[in-house]
């Protein structure tokens, strides 16, 4: 009996030696091939991450650059001169919505690949409209809103200088001394009566 439960172990350790010599070379790569695409390139033999081994947090290699001050500013002022689409008055750089943070987002991929502010304007002007602008260009009809607001100006300003100007003049015509006569026996008779 020990000598059948020797021989049944020795055949059961050996079965991993006898199978890898029974796979062809081809069945090999296509094992090693398939452990390569599974397993994250940056391990060891063991399988390890490098984040495990030196304790360091792993980095995402697929997340974008992170930009520099000056370019997160651009970012920030190219994103106050567009409207959320979702929200009412906000910039996308305002608004927390999810559609605004993607839409910064896509201004900031514009500044990583060394687009001007216009030309990232004009990518979200042709997605959206110009009513995507926080300000309307000043071209064609739009003059007339930019012109209101300075227009209504002038003419308020030119209409309370008139106004002033007639309350502080001096009455043109002076009484006659009959005029002053009449006016002077009207009030007799007006205290006369009270």
């Amino acid at each position: 009996m020990k000598g059948a439960q020797a021989v049944l172990t020795a055949l059961l350790l050996a079965s991993p030696v006898l199978a890898q010599g029974t796979t062809t070379p081809a069945q090999q790569n296509a094992t090693q091939g398939a452990a390569s695409q599974a397993a994250p390139k940056d391990t060891d033999q063991r399988g390890r991450a490098d984040s495990v081994r030196t304790g360091v947090a792993e980095v995402d290699r697929t997340a974008p650059l992170p930009l520099s001050v000056e370019q997160e500013r651009q970012a920030e002022r190219i994103g106050t001169k567009l409207h959320c689409p979702v929200c009412s008055g906000e910039s996308i750089a305002q608004s927390q919505t999810d559609i605004s943070r993607q839409m910064m987002n896509e201004v900031r991929d514009g500044i990583r690949q060394g687009q001007s502010e216009s030309q990232i304007l004009g990518r979200f002007v042709a997605s959206y409209g110009e009513r995507i602008l926080m300000e309307p260009p000043k071209k064609g009809i739009n003059w007339l809103l930019w012109g209101f607001p300075v227009g209504a100006l002038v003419l308020g300003t030119g209409l309370w200088q008139g106004y002033l100007r007639r309350a502080s003049r001096e009455p043109v015509e002076t009484l006659s001394a009959e005029d002053e006569r009449r006016i002077a026996a009207l009030l007799r008779e007006r205290e006369e009566q009270a």
